[in-house]
């Protein structure tokens, strides 16, 4: 795979500084790339309802405060 088509599959995010430390953290500790984790989050997240239940109204939560 050339590094031209490797660049196309990925997408820059922003995360805050300590979401980024904490998910870092976590993939190390388990021998894991960060990329794998979040992707596997992804998976979980939509495969669960009720778990995505939960992460939509505590990110509602976390942007009322920021505001």
């Amino acid at each position: 795979m050339s590094l031209a088509n490797t660049k196309n599959e990925k997408k820059k995010i922003n995360l805050t500084l300590d979401t980024y430390d904490r998910l870092k953290d976590f993939s190390r500790l388990n021998g894991l790339k960060l990329r794998s984790v979040i992707d596997a989050m992804v998976d979980v997240i939509l495969a669960d309802a009720a778990l995505s239940k939960r992460i939509i109204e505590l990110s509602v939560e976390q942007e009322t405060a920021e505001e």
